[in-house]
Protein backbone atom coordinates (compact mmCIF):
# COMPACT_ATOMS: atom_id res chain seq x y z
CA UNK A 1 0.00 0.00 0.00
CA UNK A 2 1.32 3.17 -1.06
CA UNK A 3 1.21 6.27 1.58
CA UNK A 4 -0.22 9.37 1.12
CA UNK A 5 2.20 12.56 1.56
CA UNK A 6 1.31 14.97 3.83
CA UNK A 7 2.77 17.62 2.31
CA UNK A 8 0.27 17.70 -0.07
CA UNK A 9 -1.66 19.54 2.81
CA UNK A 10 -1.30 22.99 3.29
CA UNK A 11 1.68 24.16 4.95
CA UNK A 12 -0.68 26.47 7.81
CA UNK A 13 -1.59 22.70 8.77
CA UNK A 14 1.65 21.25 8.54
CA UNK A 15 2.76 24.44 10.99
CA UNK A 16 -0.17 23.68 13.50
CA UNK A 17 0.54 20.18 13.36
CA UNK A 18 4.60 20.27 13.99
CA UNK A 19 4.02 23.31 16.54
CA UNK A 20 2.05 21.15 18.32
CA UNK A 21 4.45 18.43 18.38
CA UNK A 22 7.30 20.97 19.38
CA UNK A 23 5.27 21.41 22.38
CA UNK A 24 4.76 18.18 23.71
CA UNK A 25 8.69 17.87 23.45
CA UNK A 26 8.93 20.72 25.77
CA UNK A 27 6.10 19.98 27.50
CA UNK A 28 8.07 18.59 30.23
CA UNK A 29 10.14 21.66 30.68
CA UNK A 30 13.25 20.84 28.19
CA UNK A 31 13.93 19.46 24.90
CA UNK A 32 16.81 17.10 24.92
CA UNK A 33 18.70 16.74 21.73
CA UNK A 34 17.08 13.77 21.00
CA UNK A 35 13.87 15.70 20.82
CA UNK A 36 15.47 18.65 18.78
CA UNK A 37 17.09 15.66 16.16
CA UNK A 38 13.50 14.34 15.70
CA UNK A 39 11.65 17.47 15.34
CA UNK A 40 14.46 18.74 13.13
CA UNK A 41 13.61 15.50 10.97
CA UNK A 42 9.89 16.13 11.30
CA UNK A 43 10.45 19.24 9.82
CA UNK A 44 12.53 17.92 7.02
CA UNK A 45 10.68 15.36 6.32
CA UNK A 46 7.14 18.27 6.57
CA UNK A 47 9.06 20.58 3.95
CA UNK A 48 9.37 23.37 5.85
CA UNK A 49 11.28 26.42 6.10
CA UNK A 50 13.64 27.84 7.98
CA UNK A 51 11.22 30.54 8.97
CA UNK A 52 8.62 27.95 9.76
CA UNK A 53 11.08 26.32 12.10
CA UNK A 54 11.65 29.06 14.12
CA UNK A 55 7.81 28.71 15.05
CA UNK A 56 7.81 25.30 15.63
CA UNK A 57 11.19 25.21 18.14
CA UNK A 58 9.86 28.53 19.79
CA UNK A 59 8.31 28.67 23.21
CA UNK A 60 5.10 28.43 22.31
CA UNK A 61 2.23 27.00 24.48
CA UNK A 62 -1.09 25.84 23.27
CA UNK A 63 -4.14 26.28 25.88
CA UNK A 64 -6.46 22.91 26.18
CA UNK A 65 -9.01 25.02 23.33
CA UNK A 66 -6.20 25.61 21.33
CA UNK A 67 -5.24 22.05 21.23
CA UNK A 68 -8.84 21.00 20.89
CA UNK A 69 -9.54 23.65 17.59
CA UNK A 70 -5.79 22.67 16.15
CA UNK A 71 -7.02 18.95 16.17
CA UNK A 72 -10.36 19.39 15.23
CA UNK A 73 -8.74 20.45 12.11
CA UNK A 74 -6.29 17.96 11.94
CA UNK A 75 -8.74 15.59 12.57
CA UNK A 76 -11.52 16.82 9.46
CA UNK A 77 -8.21 16.45 6.84
CA UNK A 78 -7.24 12.83 8.63
CA UNK A 79 -4.30 13.19 9.78
CA UNK A 80 -5.23 12.24 13.89
CA UNK A 81 -3.48 8.99 13.37
CA UNK A 82 -0.38 10.48 12.45
CA UNK A 83 -0.52 13.23 15.08
CA UNK A 84 -0.76 10.36 17.75
CA UNK A 85 1.71 8.45 16.39
CA UNK A 86 4.11 11.51 15.97
CA UNK A 87 2.94 12.86 19.21
CA UNK A 88 4.31 9.17 21.13
CA UNK A 89 7.11 9.39 19.35
CA UNK A 90 8.08 12.96 20.24
CA UNK A 91 7.59 11.57 24.09
CA UNK A 92 9.23 8.42 23.90
CA UNK A 93 12.30 10.39 21.89
CA UNK A 94 14.65 10.73 25.64
CA UNK A 95 13.55 7.16 26.37
CA UNK A 96 10.71 8.09 28.93
CA UNK A 97 7.17 9.17 28.68
CA UNK A 98 6.84 11.70 31.64
CA UNK A 99 3.60 12.98 33.55
CA UNK A 100 3.02 15.99 31.12
CA UNK A 101 3.83 13.99 28.03
CA UNK A 102 1.41 11.13 29.29
CA UNK A 103 -1.78 13.90 30.00
CA UNK A 104 -1.43 15.49 26.71
CA UNK A 105 -1.28 11.94 25.22
CA UNK A 106 -4.39 11.01 26.94
CA UNK A 107 -6.53 14.50 26.09
CA UNK A 108 -5.15 13.59 22.28
CA UNK A 109 -6.26 10.15 22.49
CA UNK A 110 -9.46 10.97 23.99
CA UNK A 111 -9.91 13.47 21.12
CA UNK A 112 -9.54 11.07 19.00
CA UNK A 113 -11.85 8.87 20.52
CA UNK A 114 -9.37 5.64 20.84
CA UNK A 115 -10.09 2.99 23.06
CA UNK A 116 -8.07 2.90 26.35
CA UNK A 117 -6.50 -0.20 24.93
CA UNK A 118 -5.46 0.66 21.39
CA UNK A 119 -4.24 4.26 22.78
CA UNK A 120 -1.82 1.53 24.71
CA UNK A 121 -1.48 -0.49 21.75
CA UNK A 122 0.16 2.43 20.09
CA UNK A 123 2.63 3.72 22.96
CA UNK A 124 4.01 -0.31 22.68
CA UNK A 125 4.01 0.32 19.22
CA UNK A 126 6.05 2.91 19.34
CA UNK A 127 8.70 1.43 22.39
CA UNK A 128 8.86 -1.84 20.51
CA UNK A 129 9.67 0.01 17.19
CA UNK A 130 12.38 2.35 19.30
CA UNK A 131 14.00 -0.67 20.63
CA UNK A 132 14.37 -2.25 17.37
CA UNK A 133 17.95 -2.79 15.36
CA UNK A 134 18.41 -2.18 11.13
CA UNK A 135 19.44 -5.59 11.23
CA UNK A 136 15.96 -6.36 11.22
CA UNK A 137 15.77 -9.35 14.01
CA UNK A 138 13.43 -8.65 16.74
CA UNK A 139 12.88 -9.30 20.18
CA UNK A 140 9.38 -11.72 19.62
CA UNK A 141 7.32 -9.79 21.69
CA UNK A 142 8.32 -6.83 19.71
CA UNK A 143 7.81 -8.45 16.59
CA UNK A 144 3.98 -9.43 18.19
CA UNK A 145 3.23 -5.93 19.30
CA UNK A 146 4.62 -4.59 15.71
CA UNK A 147 2.36 -6.98 14.10
CA UNK A 148 -0.91 -6.30 15.96
CA UNK A 149 -0.20 -2.73 15.05
CA UNK A 150 0.08 -3.58 11.35
CA UNK A 151 -3.45 -5.50 11.53
CA UNK A 152 -5.09 -2.81 14.02
CA UNK A 153 -4.41 0.00 11.43
CA UNK A 154 -5.64 -2.51 8.32
CA UNK A 155 -8.82 -3.33 9.93
CA UNK A 156 -9.78 0.22 11.02
CA UNK A 157 -8.46 1.44 7.77
CA UNK A 158 -6.63 3.95 9.99
CA UNK A 159 -4.62 6.40 7.39
CA UNK A 160 -1.25 6.96 8.17
CA UNK A 161 1.07 9.02 5.68
CA UNK A 162 4.80 8.31 4.49
CA UNK A 163 5.96 11.14 6.86
CA UNK A 164 4.65 9.50 9.84
CA UNK A 165 7.12 8.61 12.70
CA UNK A 166 6.79 4.79 12.67
CA UNK A 167 10.80 4.33 14.12
CA UNK A 168 12.93 6.75 15.31
CA UNK A 169 15.72 5.34 13.85
CA UNK A 170 15.21 6.17 10.01
CA UNK A 171 16.43 2.68 8.65
CA UNK A 172 13.37 0.85 10.86
CA UNK A 173 11.41 3.70 9.72
CA UNK A 174 11.66 3.19 6.25
CA UNK A 175 11.80 -0.62 6.75
CA UNK A 176 8.14 -0.58 8.33
CA UNK A 177 6.56 1.41 6.02
CA UNK A 178 7.59 -1.35 3.57
CA UNK A 179 4.58 -3.23 5.70
CA UNK A 180 1.71 -1.19 4.64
Amino acid sequence: MRLPDICRTSIKTRLKYLSLVGYMARIDGKLDKEEIGLLKKMSKRFQMSEEHQKIIFSEQTFSDQQIEEIFAELKEKQLQYSFILDLIAMAIADGIILEPERLMLAQISGLIGLQHEAFHNLVNFAQATSNLSEDKNSDPMYQYVIDMFFTWARNKDVKLYKQTTFAINDKVDAYLKEDL
